[in-house]
């Protein structure tokens, strides 16, 4: 399962994705559901908190079904916390922990519940506390475990810890989002990535994520813009203003010191659109 998040440190550069990314991809969720189910696995046969005197497939039936709950009430939670926190100044570690205690509540009353079905008795005896306390018990190692194995252990100890906004210097977009922009658009500190049909945003520094492109895939033909070579429909010029028009609809400007380099590349060749339609 790939854990890639947009916070500070090497350990940014080498995971950075959107929330699109992990949160949205049926693909991240299969991941993140078959590593509940071994886990649940696990549980079930050894049978924790008691519920080993039960019979195995009641067992495994109950912790899988609540690690899939976890899941699916903890993972987009942890997620926000770790891409929000660092944007405001906190460790990965305070704002992914803080945000994954407050979602064990619900998750707590759902064991509460789960238990009740199983074993009415035992949940009879405890109190919302316990139902809370043992939650986190197995949910913070458990999630701890899914970042140190998913995001690697090199770099993780030192990011975790490490305070402050992220660094300007910062930039590592996703390769497969840069083999299909049709451009590239500067927006403060940010790059957002024009594809066919839409686009996403991430941190980055617009001349770092030019300078790792290949140059025969497309140039940069402005400050705040980069554009793929196929991606250009046609171009058009109002004076000494030259626009690409790209086959997305969208219109980029050309700074008047990139118009050489672009006549030189091949990319203003032949007639403008507005001197065809005359």
């Amino acid at each position: 399962m790939g854990f890639l998040l947009p916070i500070p440190s090497a350990w940014h550069r080498k995971t950075a994705m959107d929330f699109d990314d992990l949160i949205g991809r049926p693909e991240r969720w299969a991941s993140v559901l078959g590593w509940a189910t071994l886990a649940g696995l696990e549980f079930g046969f050894i049978g924790p908190f008691g519920s080993y005197a039960s019979p195995v497939f009641t067992r495994l039936a109950y912790w899988t079904v609540l690690f899939w709950a976890g899941s699916l009430i903890l993972w987009p939670c942890v997620v926000a916390g770790l891409l929000l926190g660092p944007r405001r100044g906190f460790p990965p570690l305070f704002s992914g922990a803080a945000v994954m205690l407050v979602a064990c509540v619900p998750l707590a009353a759902l064991g509460a519940a789960a238990t009740a079905l199983f074993w009415p008795m035992r949940a009879a005896g405890m109190r919302a506390f316990e139902w809370y306390w043992l939650t986190v018990v197995v949910a913070l190692p458990a999630m701890g475990g899914l970042v140190w194995l998913e995001l690697g252990r090199k770099n993780l100890i030192p990011s975790l810890f490490r305070f402050g906004r992220p660094r300007k210097s910062v930039t590592a977009l996703p390769d497969h989002l840069l083999a299909h922009a049709l451009c590239l658009q500067m927006e403060d500190h940010h790059v957002r990535v024009h594809l066919h049909g839409r686009s996403s945003l991430h941190f980055g520094v617009m001349r770092d994520v030019v300078a790792g492109l290949d140059p025969g895939q497309g140039l940069q033909v402005h400050r705040s813009w980069w554009v793929a070579r196929d991606a250009v429909r046609r171009w058009h010029r109002d004076g000494r203003a030259f626009t690409l028009e790209l086959v997305n609809g969208l219109q980029v400007p050309v700074a008047r010191n990139r118009v050489a380099i672009l006549r030189a590349e091949g990319w203003l060749d032949g007639e403008s659109a507005e001197a065809l339609r005359a």
